[in-house]
């Protein structure tokens, strides 16, 4: 029994050291694989291949680059997607001549292929050879181009306020275009694009449809599909189309001018806006028949002649197989005066004195022209002399009141004739009898409250009447000033052509023959006269 004890306290210390030798030695083993792995992944790092995807547009050049961080004299290699090698360090493994060598080292490998196609698309390999064999992808994605879109649906033009269905398409896009409409710069919404794949290529055919309905105001209008696309920019895939719109014609006469005056020609003119245009043509008065002297010539009507019997309403109907349209325009012919003239409602004050009786009418207005013209007043029928400013018209005072004149039985006057003609009189039986006039019962006239007649305002204001009393001293100083002028003129003109004749001539072809009696003897007696001579005679005019 102790003997069996005692065996067992001998074999429990032997255990534990074994135990502790196997923990020990387990310890070691994995440290040792720890660092093995650790050793194992840098390594792999070192060696691993790196890439990067890449996309192009068919016809477009792809570049795709290989790089290591180290080498141990292992060689590059590029592959495409069916795993045909293309490079294999500088050496061209395929007879393609769309891929060329840009760049081979021992840590770089760098290839092109340039128009790409469709059938380009996939995963390229890029290996390095060591052991093992460690090899990237890169992806390249070929995008297909976008054809240009076309519109359908309109090649007719449309009528006013009706709809159309506008189509458009494009094909040949990989991925899925996405098309826009616009009508001029506005962005107009259509339904959802149908996206629809081409059979034998891997693209696809994208169509859009928009509904419109038209108005006039669409007539000539733009209305374009564009195309966006990643392969493209934006705006080059575009087509514009012009709306066509068919309206009836919108109306409105055009006058020759905005004075029509008595005698003149003139002519209105009916202008239609419509798509067609109008042409035809219908012209018509209100409430009475056209003028004798007016002629209808298509859109115009013609007046040889105007006349105050021509004021009126006149209208024109055109019509362009769409529909009509209707204008009218007013004329009010205007008398044959002066559109520039100032109508004065004040009697001037154009008589220093005259003589008047109780019955004689307050003074009519008179009329100023700047064309050397008199024209009576149209509101007065009384005939009063007037004055004619055919260089400055005397006009003055007061609007609203008129001075009291004591009789006189001179001829009314002005001061310009006055003082041309101090001595001018007349019987007094030749002068009209007035009588003071009283203060006017309306009030003055002013520029707004005068009416407006075919766009033409005349005014009548009084203070274009107030001028100094100097004027016409002015003026007589200058008339006189000329004519003393031209006299002095006249006066040496002559003095000079009276001192040019007058004197004693003196010739010297008959030298000492002052005795002689008479010329013919002179020159024949004369110091060196030549006989056979022509006899010379001279004579004084």
């Amino acid at each position: 029994m102790s003997v069996t004890r005692a065996r067992d306290s001998m074999a429990f210390p032997s255990i534990q050291r074994s135990a502790f030798r196997a923990l020990v030695a387990f310890t070691v083993l994995l440290a040792t694989s720890v660092r093995s792995n650790d050793v194992n992944n840098n390594d792999e790092e070192l060696f691993q291949p790196v890439t990067q995807d890449e996309t192009v547009a068919v016809g477009g050049t792809v570049t795709l680059t290989c790089n290591v961080k180290e080498n141990d004299n292992s060689s590059l290699q590029w592959s495409n997607t069916a795993q045909q090698t293309l490079y294999f360090g500088e050496q061209r493994a395929l007879r393609d001549n769309r891929i060329q060598l840009v760049k081979s080292t021992a840590t770089e490998l760098i290839i092109t292929i340039a128009n790409v196609q469709l059938s380009d698309d996939g995963d390229y390999t890029c290996s390095i050879f060591t052991m093992p064999v460690r090899t990237a992808r890169a992806t390249v994605t070929v995008l297909g181009v976008p054809g240009k879109p076309v519109i359908t649906g309109f090649e007719d033009a449309v009528q006013e306020d009706s709809k159309v269905i506008l189509t458009c398409t494009s094909s040949g896009s990989k991925p899925p275009a996405k098309l826009h409409w616009y009508r001029d710069n506005e962005e107009l919404q259509g339904r959802p694009d149908v996206v629809e794949s081409n059979p034998d290529e891997p693209t696809y055919t994208v169509t859009s449809e928009l509904t419109l309905t038209v108005t006039r105001n669409d007539n000539n209008a733009m209305i374009a599909c564009v195309v966006d696309h990643p392969s493209i920019a934006n705006g080059d895939k575009k087509t514009e189309q012009p709306l066509s719109v068919l309206f009836s014609p919108s109306i409105w006469i055009q006058p020759e001018s905005d004075l029509p005056r008595e005698a003149e020609k003139f002519y209105l003119q009916c202008v239609g806006n419509g798509n067609p245009e109008p042409t035809a043509f219908e012209w018509e008065k209100k409430d009475g028949e056209l003028p004798p002297l007016a002629k209808v010539d298509g859109a115009f009507l013609r007046f040889e002649s105007l006349n105050k019997s021509d004021n009126g309403v006149y209208r024109c109907q055109a019509d362009n197989g769409i529909g009509k349209g209707e204008g009218s325009y007013t004329l009010l012919v205007q008398d044959l005066r002066d559109p520039d003239l100032l109508i004065l409602s004040s009697p001037p004050p154009l008589f220093h004195s005259s003589s008047v009786s109780p019955t004689s009418p307050p003074y009519p207005s008179i009329s100023a022209s700047t064309e050397g013209k008199t024209y009576p007043s149209p509101s007065s029928s009384t005939s009063v002399p007037t004055f004619t400013q055919s260089i400055t018209s005397t006009l003055a005072p007061s609007p609203t009141t008129f001075p009291s004149l004591p009789p006189s039985p001179e001829i009314p006057t002005t001061s310009f004739s006055n003082a041309l003609f101090p001595d001018l009189s007349l019987p007094p039986s030749s002068v009209p009898a007035h009588t003071p006039p009283s203060p006017p019962l309306s009030p003055p006239v002013t520029p707004s409250s005068v009416p407006q007649l075919n766009g033409v305002y005349t005014f009548t204001d009084p203070t274009v009447m107030s001028t100094p009393s100097g004027v016409d001293h002015a003026v007589i100083g200058g008339v006189v000033a000329v004519i003393v002028f031209i006299m002095l003129c006249l006066l040496i003109v002559l003095g000079r052509y009276l001192i040019r004749h007058k004197g004693t001539y003196l010739t010297h072809e008959a030298k000492g023959s002052d005795d002689a009696p008479d010329a013919d003897t002179a020159i024949i007696n004369a110091e060196g006269g030549h006989s056979g001579v022509d006899d010379k005679k001279e004579y004084f005019i």
